[in-house]
């Protein structure tokens, strides 16, 4: 099955369920979910499903940098499904739910609870993240 059929099927799926999906120039489907931007990434594999919520927390120092990737560690490892990670530049965080399955539409009975699965994969990220930053800033208060 080509990626043209799969995202027709999963941008039909986004529509029955309510959302408003487009799909962007490179291809992937773009819908936000409680206000949020959500993708589901074009794959070349027809049982390989990735859905990101990219850059929702952006870092802005090396400090923010090392607390995030101890965070993201931390909100993965307690996490089910769902990743989070800081992106290649190290300036944002990034979260994504990535699943094999047998037939691409398998992943329609799991998609509201892989959306769940990222917002509780970020909220132990921000959690996580606001202990880390106070202690840092705790740290470095002159005695």
């Amino acid at each position: 099955m080509t990626w043209s059929e799969i995202r027709d099927l999963h941008v039909e799926f986004l529509t029955e369920q309510g959302f408003r999906p487009k799909v962007d120039d490179e291809g992937d489907i773009h819908f936000r979910f409680e206000g949020r931007h959500h993708f589901i990434m074009e794959t070349q594999e027809d049982t390989y499903f990735h859905l990101l919520f990219p850059n929702f927390y952006p870092l802005a120092n090396e400090t923010e940098v090392e607390a995030a990737a101890l965070a993201a560690s931390a909100a993965s490892r307690v996490t089910k499904v769902a990743k989070v990670y800081l992106n290649p530049a190290l300036d944002n965080v990034c979260a994504s739910v990535e699943l094999l399955v047998a037939e691409p539409t398998d992943v329609h009975d799991h998609f509201l609870r892989c959306l769940g699965m990222l917002g509780t994969a970020t909220g132990q990220f921000l959690e996580e993240m606001t202990a880390r930053l106070a202690a840092a800033r705790q740290a470095i208060r002159p005695a």
